[in-house]
Parts: C-alpha cells; structure tokens; sequence
C-alpha cells in the first residue's frame, strides 16, 4: 500500500477535486443549457422529426438534409465513424447530447478506458448497444487570461465539432485552464502541438494533472450516461478493460487499476455501483467470437494487448508497449520533432505526433499500395515493425504457455482498436503472419466492424454475465 499512497499531491484529496472539478468536467450544464436552444431551433427547421436532440454543424443547410437519412453529417460533427445503425437510430453518443425519448434503465455498462479514447457502452429500450466517447487527452493554457476564459466560455463559438458551445474545459486549482477532449485536440492541432494524455503506454502518467483529467472525463461520460440519456438502475455492475503485462518494459498494472478503482468509488450517485475488469483483448473476443474462443488483439494507442481465450476463459494474455502512440511519435521524429522543445511550445518541425496522428487516419495500408509521400510512407513502414513485434509476441506466448494453450483446431484471430481502423490493416496483418512461423492453425482474421467501440460492448457483455 506505500506505493499507492504516493500519488500526486493535488490528486492526493481525490474526492474534493472530484466534487468541484469533475461534476461540471466541460462547463457541461452552462454548455446544455445555452447551445441546446440553438440546436433545438435548427432541428425544428428540418424536414424531419428527431428521436434525439443532435449537434449539427453549424454550416449544415436543411435542403442537404436527407428525410431517409442523415449519416451525411461529417465526422467532425459527430464524433467517429459509423454513428448511425440501419434504423437510423443514432447509436454514439458525445458530451453534450440531450436525449428527448424515454429513459432507458441502465443496469450495465461497459467502461473501455483508452490511452486515446474512453468509450462507456450501455442498452438502449430496443436492447442495443449504444455508446458515449470522448478523446481522452488534454491541452493546458500556458496562461490562464481573462480574455481566454472568455473565449473558452462562450456559448455562440463554434467549437471543433461544428457546435456552437462553451469549449471543454476545467479550472485547476491556482487557475490554471485546462482544455479537454476534442477540443484539446483540435487547439493542439491548430497550434502545431502535441495533445497531452492522462495515460501513456497503458497506464497513468506521471503527469500531476493526469489524474484530475482523467476522472474528470471519466465521471462526465458517466453523469451523461445517468442524467441526460439514460437513468442507473438501483445497483449498476459496470466493468472495465485493462492491458496485461507487457513482454516489452516493466509496467506496474495494479497502481494503474487502484487508480481506477479510486476514480471509480468517488463518482457520486445514489445507485449501488460495482465494477469488475476484464482484459481489453478478452472484451474483444467475447465480442466477436461465437463461442468465446480465439486471439483478441487490441491495438490500442499505448499498447497492443493480445489474449489466448477458450470458452470465455482467459488461458493467457500479454502486452506490448508501443502501439498507435509508438507510430505516431517515431514519425514525428524522423521529420524534426523534438519532444524536448516541444515541452517549452519552441515549434522546429511542420509535423507531430498530434499531426501524425490525424495523418495515419487517412492512410492506405494495403501491400502494395504504399503512400507516395514521405510521411504516409513512414507510418506504413512502422506500421510494418509494430505487427511484426506483435506476432512475435503472440508466437513466444504460445512457447510459454504450451502446457495451458492446447491447440487443437484452428484459431480465429479477432482484432479491435483505434489503430487498427486504416484501410487495408487486416490485410498488412495476413501479410506478415504468412511470414512468420506460427503455432498453431490459423482460422480468420476479423476485424471489428467498429474498431474503436468493440472493446466497450465486450466490457459491457462481461457486466451482463458477472
């Protein structure tokens, strides 16, 4: 217990910063209540009736508006991809959102608690998955101004989403402002800087602020899941995903969920809420599989986690620290960013691991059709050594765990995570496993059809079978 009492100072009375900080973690109520009269108004121009109150970007005309459908909507305006479902029902959700149908009664959740992206799934009425998200990271004023917190404080700019709102944003202790989520990424972008994360590589940060951040958008995407789109039940089993250890560099995974946990405990509500954790790549697979048995990786922003499961029951499981962040960094590297200059706003270089980042989203992954500019072709080439050092991983967990990991059919391999989501990944990996020497029989390799929330709704089956 020595270790879990040195925390950073400030996150030391974790409850009190808890009470004034995270309960209105984005200016939430003030953003609520004056961007929803804007909205509100926009829709009721529109040629159709909404089951839910959306944000529009602010240039959207009505005429472009399809009564059918309204999936036109650009991702900047409503988060990440394939936000709607077939019936039209919008199916994630953001900070912000005011949902006007009935209540649903929340008894589960699922809590996928990301280096890049935190994700909470629950049940709609219609008994399918929906869910919250926002880009776990942050961006910190250097100077705290008036005329900045006015600016961030204004509810008719236009934020990164396309919204007109207050920006995301907490009040330190000492008045320092700290811009969060998005809108942190969007002023890191726009100023050629670096998004800074609560997490890193797995875990919690040494930063100071990191634990402040995190709970705080930890605790908005819960309050938004209990009071503006759905109500908890009396008691609430919710669980949420870990990495395992890592293969690759030392790692202290059981501070990393005491901080959780603590987070966790310190989240008021009148309901009864339990937790449970499970393994990010074991969420995965008792997602995807059929039967609960497969290879679950999760390729994730600060690790890449893979678990051997059989029947639902983990046989082993292992990480390797390096993954989407890994990518985003080394490239920067090789374009003259300097993480050191980086620290005091100097900018040296045009490109990022922010920049980077937004890049590796457009890229093309499949062999042989490598990107022709020098940037898209470095993230493709380390893309190419992460998978390999993955395998290799997997194929040495085999060695090491002969005695528990009997194979005797073919194994599915079942993938999920952000960083899996370019276009041609699935196809770069059966590349590299056709090089390689493995163990075992290979049956499919599947990706999720949503990468970025498959670890979310496998957290949430574990808290409907716990």
């Amino acid at each position: 217990m020595s270790e879990f009492k040195y925390v950073p100072k400030r996150a030391a009375d974790i409850s009190k910063v808890l009470r004034e900080n995270s309960k209105r973690p984005i200016s939430y109520d003030f953003a609520v209540k004056d961007t929803m009269q804007v909205i509100s108004k926009r829709i009721k121009e529109l040629p159709i009736k909404p089951r839910s109150i959306i944000q529009l970007p602010a240039e959207t005309d009505k005429a472009d508006i399809d009564i059918n459908s309204i999936s036109h909507i650009t991702e900047s305006a409503i988060g990440d991809a394939d936000v709607f479902n077939s019936d039209d029902q919008r199916d994630v959700f953001r900070l912000g959102d005011v949902y006007e149908g009935s209540r649903v009664i929340m008894k589960h959740l699922g809590l996928d608690i990301g280096t890049k992206t935190i994700v909470v799934s629950f049940k709609n009425s219609k008994d399918k998955t929906n869910y919250i998200s926002e880009i776990n990271g942050y961006w910190p004023f250097e100077r705290a101004t008036p005329f900045i917190e006015n600016m961030l404080s204004d509810p008719k700019k236009i934020r990164s989403d396309g919204t007109m709102r207050p920006a995301r944003f907490i009040k330190l202790d000492g008045g320092q402002i700290v811009v969060l989520g998005r809108d942190a990424e969007e002023f890191a972008y726009a100023k050629n800087d670096t998004l800074l994360r609560p997490m890193s590589e797995g875990g919690i940060s040494a930063d100071e602020e990191a634990m402040t951040v995190l709970a705080s958008i930890i605790h908005g995407l819960l309050e938004t899941a209990e009071t503006e789109l759905g109500q908890f039940d009396d008691e609430v089993r919710l669980c949420y995903c870990t990495t395992a250890p890592a293969i690759n560099k030392d790692s202290n995974l059981a501070y990393h969920e005491r901080v959780l946990n603590m987070i966790l405990d310190n989240y008021k509500s009148k309901t009864k809420l339990s937790h449970i954790t499970i393994k990010e790549s074991h969420a995965i697979v008792l997602n995807m599989s059929p039967d609960g048995t497969g290879i679950g990786i999760s390729w994730g922003a600060g690790t890449v986690t893979v678990s051997y499961v059989r029947y639902g029951i983990e046989i082993y499981s292992f990480c390797w620290v390096g993954a989407g962040d890994w990518i985003d960094e080394q490239v920067a590297l090789r374009h003259g960013y300097n993480p050191e200059l980086s620290k005091t706003r100097k900018k040296v270089s045009k490109e990022t691991p922010t920049t980077v980042a937004k890049r590796k989203t457009e890229v093309d992954l499949t062999p042989g059709k490598e990107p022709d500019d020098r940037v898209g072709l470095d993230i493709a080439l380390h893309y190419d050594v992460l998978i390999s050092q993955v395998i290799d991983g997997i194929v040495q967990g085999f060695a090491e765990n002969e005695s528990q990991a009997k194979i005797d059919q073919e194994i599915n391999i079942y993938m999920a995570g952000g960083t899996s989501s370019p276009k041609g990944f699935t196809k770069r990996v059966e590349k590299k496993l056709e090089e390689k020497d493995i163990p075992f029989a290979l049956g499919k390799i599947l990706i999720a059809e949503k990468p970025l929330f498959c670890v979310a709704e496998g957290c949430l089956k574990a808290a409907e079978m716990s």
